[in-house]
């Protein structure tokens, strides 16, 4: 057994020996190609040193950036006045149509006047009578034919006839509503020959320009809002538009159920598009940096648990790091770290290390979109 497995190395070791003197032999007869071997003379890629890696690159803007809050709220009109009579009687005429504008002293109601007319002549004949006896008391008082008591009750007869004469009047001239605001009248409720009772509903007069929103906002937020603070709005019917207005006026009162505060803005509104009652979601404008330093967001890369944004220096990139401000679509605002018109990194970031060597390229454009640098 032991001889046999001599045998056998013996064997392997004559092979492996005749194999590499082949190969030497091909090698020398041109059969297998040498392989290759390293060159003093050549230089190698370390002593050229690294390739610089391509980026897209642009340079630190600034703009105005605002802070703002959310809130959702409802329109509301301006003023609204419910046109109802004082006192009772039968509608005669209108002095409007259903959705017109109307202006302040208008007239807009005007009820039967028949009966009103016929007292408040009757008052004006008790009060000549009145006069008439209190003039005649007072002259036999000067003659010393009348008594002292006399004189006062023809006078407070005629005092009391006066109060009847305006009371009359008074009520004659609530016969007639005039329009107390300009506004617009909406759909009335009745029609000309109805019996009016105090008090009853003809139409709704509504002022529109300006318009009001009323909103709430959560009570952690009391420091951030102030009367003066532009809003920005905007409703479901026109979702492409934006209207502005400020606030005016915030309650006194926190509401205990909601925790929140109540806010009130005026919007002007001259087209008339505004109407009381729309859904409304409102942004205040609680803070505007006229010059903040605004760079794209894909610039933006992390830095452990911080973020940063590759800076051009010739023509190399150093990593500097930054504090984030407010998110903006597709930017992002620089609180601390960079200076306006500095070049930065927006595109290559992945390749590279704090003073990686880079190369410019032109960013690519998508389609139907212009490349700036």
């Amino acid at each position: 057994m032991k001889r046999s497995v001599l045998l056998i190395a013996a064997m392997l070791v004559i092979a492996a020996a005749a194999g590499f003197a082949w190969l030497g032999g091909a090698e020398r007869l041109g059969i297998v190609k040498p392989g290759p071997r390293a060159s003093a003379a050549a230089p190698s890629q370390a002593a050229a040193g690294p390739v610089p890696v391509p980026v897209e690159i642009t340079s630190v803007r600034v703009e105005p950036v605002s802070d703002e809050v959310e809130a959702l709220g409802t329109l509301m009109a301006d003023e609204s006045v419910a046109i109802a009579p004082e006192i009772a009687g039968r509608l005669m005429k209108l002095g409007f149509r259903e959705g017109d504008r109307v202006k302040a002293g208008q007239m807009l109601v005007e009820l039967d006047t028949a009966i009103l007319t016929q007292e408040l002549k009757q008052a004006q004949v008790d009060r000549g009578l009145a006069r008439d006896t209190f003039e005649r008391a007072n002259s036999l008082v000067q003659r010393g034919a009348g008594t002292r008591v006399a004189l006062e009750q023809a006078e407070a007869q005629l005092a009391a006839a006066e109060v009847r004469v305006a009371l009359a009047q008074a009520r004659l001239e609530k016969a007639t509503i005039a329009a107390p605001i300009d506004g617009i009248v909406g759909l009335r409720s009745v029609s000309v020959g109805t019996y009016l009772t105090p008090g009853q509903t003809v139409v709704t007069l509504t002022k529109l320009d300006p318009i009001k929103v009323d909103f709430r906002v959560p009570e952690l937020l009391l420091q951030d809002v102030a009367v003066g603070q532009k809003i920005r709005v905007r409703v479901d019917a026109f979702p492409d538009r934006v209207f502005e207005g400020a606030v005016y006026a915030i309650d006194p009162v926190v509401d205990v159920n909601g925790r929140a505060i109540r806010l009130r803005a005026r919007i002007p509104n001259p087209d008339l598009l505004l109407k009381p009652g729309l859904f409304a979601r409102v942004s205040i404008v609680t803070d505007i940096r006229e010059s903040a330093v605004v760079v794209p967001e894909s610039a933006v890369v992390p830095d452990g648990s911080a973020k940063a944004v590759y800076v051009v220096e010739g023509d190399k990139a150093r990593l500097v790091r930054v504090r984030l401000g407010k998110r903006l679509p597709g930017r992002a605002e620089i609180a601390e770290g960079l200076k306006p018109g500095q070049r930065i990194v927006t595109t290559g970031q992945m390749r590279l290390r704090d003073g990686s060597p880079i190369e410019a390229v032109q960013p690519q454009a998508k389609a139907g979109e212009t490349v700036t640098q």
